[in-house]
């Protein structure tokens, strides 16, 4: 796992946010969730969409490529069966 704050080049202001309100310290939370949810985390940053590109670029340089493209793939849901109590 590779910290936020490792990353000298994040912005500390939007680090700080991502980690006292969300609990996202790790390079590799914050690019799944950027990709999975781009409008949720510019909103919880209050930057525009547009401003998350670059981040997410940034913090894709730190990443292994084989944790990239999974974050990259359709989220799969598996239906659980039926559940009786």
């Amino acid at each position: 796992m590779k910290p936020l704050s490792e990353i000298h080049s994040f912005p500390d202001r939007l680090r700080d946010i991502l980690e006292t309100q969300f609990g996202i310290t790790s390079a590799e939370a914050f690019f799944e969730h950027a990709v999975r949810n781009a409008a949720g985390i510019s909103q919880a940053l209050k930057i525009p969409v547009a401003e998350l590109e670059p981040l997410k670029g940034l913090v894709e340089g730190h990443l292994s490529p084989a944790f990239v493209a999974r974050c990259r793939q359709p989220v799969k849901k598996h239906s659980r069966g039926v559940i009786v109590d």
